[in-house]
């Protein structure tokens, strides 16, 4: 008898789009570095709700923002009632 096949991840194929997100999420943290703001905090924000949409994994962004992967997973990986509310096409 075979053991069970264990489930792999399917793994999706790097773009441009995906360099893009990823240069919008260094450029980000690198603005909260200068000015610790609110609009610069939401952009960073955004900035990592939309590479997350694209399917960039959390060791990427932490690498990009220069934290541990679990630290980046803890700290955005919720996202605001409003976020979630343009993600889904409503307004409320």
């Amino acid at each position: 008898m075979n053991p069970p096949r264990r489930k792999t991840k399917s793994h999706s194929v790097w773009t441009a789009e995906h360099d893009t997100a990823v240069r919008r999420l260094a450029d980000a943290a690198q603005e909260v570095k200068h000015s610790d703001t609110p609009s610069s905090q939401q952009q960073l924000r955004s900035a990592v709700d939309a590479a997350r949409d694209m399917g960039i994994g959390w060791t990427k962004i932490g690498d990009t923002l220069g934290i541990a992967s679990g630290n980046a997973y803890h700290r955005y990986r919720k996202r605001t009632t409003q976020q979630r509310c343009d993600a889904n096409g409503t307004h409320g």
